[in-house]
């Protein structure tokens, strides 16, 4: 039972920092995969990325 927790708080955790990375250029996907593997090393690779720049496409006057 003590496992069981324990596997749904490193899967809370490595999807709290997927979710940081879907902000920045590493992506949730291989932020996610490095916090399976360790959540400090997965949140310190997040926290190097750059983040994403929101361009906004141009409107075109007429």
């Amino acid at each position: 039972m003590e496992q069981m927790i324990l596997l749904v708080i490193a899967l809370s955790l490595a999807l709290g920092v997927g979710y940081m990375g879907s902000k920045r250029k590493i992506g949730f996907g291989l932020a996610f995969v490095i916090s399976l593997f360790n959540v400090v090393i997965g949140l310190i690779a997040v926290l190097c990325s750059k983040k994403i720049e929101n361009v906004e496409p141009k409107k075109e006057e007429e």
